[in-house]
Order: C-alpha cells, then structure tokens, then sequence
C-alpha cells in the first residue's frame, strides 16, 4: 500500500507536467500562426485589362489623323503580368503594399474604313495596393482591394508595306488603378488566389502568393 502511494503521486505530476507542456507548445503554435504572415508577395497574371475597353485616341493617332475617325479591330493582348507586396497587419485583414503590372496589346487601325497599320502598345504600371480580408479563417481568405497609381506606355503605328504612309511612335501616360470586388485565397504561407474587379491588371486575376515572416 506504501508502494502504491508513494508512486501515484509521481505519475499525477508526470501527467501535469505533460498536460502542461502539451499547453505551452499549442499557445506557441497559436502565436506562430498568428503571426506568420507579415509579408505577403504575389505573382499573378490578368485577363481583359483596361486598355481593352477604353478608347483608342492618343495623342500620336490625332496628329497622324486630325479627323479622329479611327478605329481599332482585331485586338490580340498578352494579359497583364503583376508581382505585388504587401504587408499584413497584426490583425491580418488589412493589408497595403505596391505593385507592378506589365501589359501589351497588338490591333489593326482604320481611319475611314481604310487599314493604315498595326497598333503596337506596351504599358508598365506601378500604384499603391489596399486589401481588407472579410474573412479570414484557417486557409480560406475572402477579401477586396482596390490600387491607384500611375502608367507609363509607348505606342507604334506600323504602316502597311507599299501604302505610301509612314511609321509613327508616341507615348501614353496617364493613372493607373484597379478595383477588386471580391477575392479568394486559398492556403498558409504558399497560396493560390482569384481576383475579380477591373482596371489595369484586368477582370480576371489569378496566381500564387507567398506569406513570409
């Protein structure tokens, strides 16, 4: 009977001991997650940009045609590929970092009815990111977002062989910006996601994300 109590309490302070550490080791995983993702970089790539639906008057096309009775068809883009940071907050809803898009896009131009080349333009654009998670639970993330800033381009008009016209170049700078309706996010510290909004990254936005310390 001594025997067995003398080692009934060693095992309650073995089990204490054990309960306490499994404790320890769950709060220190808690704030491992909690605070895992500080840094968050995002390389994506978008579908129908805005260039695609605005106007095509520049102000290369008005010298070259005055009338402004140009048009363009056929256009061909190569979709917009961004690379963005952002930092998370502590309470990881909010978020604000930069990004960079780059596009390019391809189109025949008419003035009149007639063809008068190939309209080549490329734009870089860079601007300030907001996103704010509305949910935020486990791997799933449901946010939206918006971005302002500014887009540098250069536009080519490259004449048809044999059509007496000539080739002309110009720039196109003007703001960029992009609103994100609704995103999702789905992963830790590697993610994919899906972007839905319009402006300069497009429609339609996907990629991979990757949470630093």
């Amino acid at each position: 009977m001594s025997l067995f109590r003398f080692r009934y309490p060693v095992s309650m302070r073995a089990i204490i001991l054990f309960v306490g550490l499994i404790v320890t080791l769950q709060l220190s995983a808690q704030s491992v997650e909690q605070n895992y993702q500080h840094h968050d970089v995002m390389l994506s790539y978008g579908l129908f940009p805005i260039d695609q639906f605005l106007s095509v008057e520049s102000a290369m096309l008005n010298k070259q045609f005055p009338e402004k009775r140009y048009v363009r068809d056929h256009y061909t883009g190569s979709g917009t590929v961004s690379l963005a940071y952002r930092r998370i907050t502590k309470n990881e809803r909010l978020l604000w970092g930069f990004a960079m898009g780059f596009n390019q896009s391809r189109a025949t131009l008419y003035n009149v009815g007639n063809e008068v080349g190939t309209l080549s333009r490329q734009f870089i654009s860079i601007a300030v990111d907001v996103e704010y998670r509305y949910i935020n639970r486990g791997i799933v993330q449901l946010y939206s977002g918006a971005g302002v800033g500014y887009q540098i381009g250069t536009e080519k008009l490259t004449a048809p062989i044999d059509s007496g016209l000539s080739d002309a170049s110009g720039a196109i700078n003007r703001v960029a910006w992009q609103a994100n309706v609704m995103g999702i996010r789905i992963g830790k510290s590697i993610g994919g996601f899906a972007e839905f909004g319009f402006g300069y990254k497009g429609i339609i936005n996907l990629g991979l994300s990757l949470q630093l310390y």
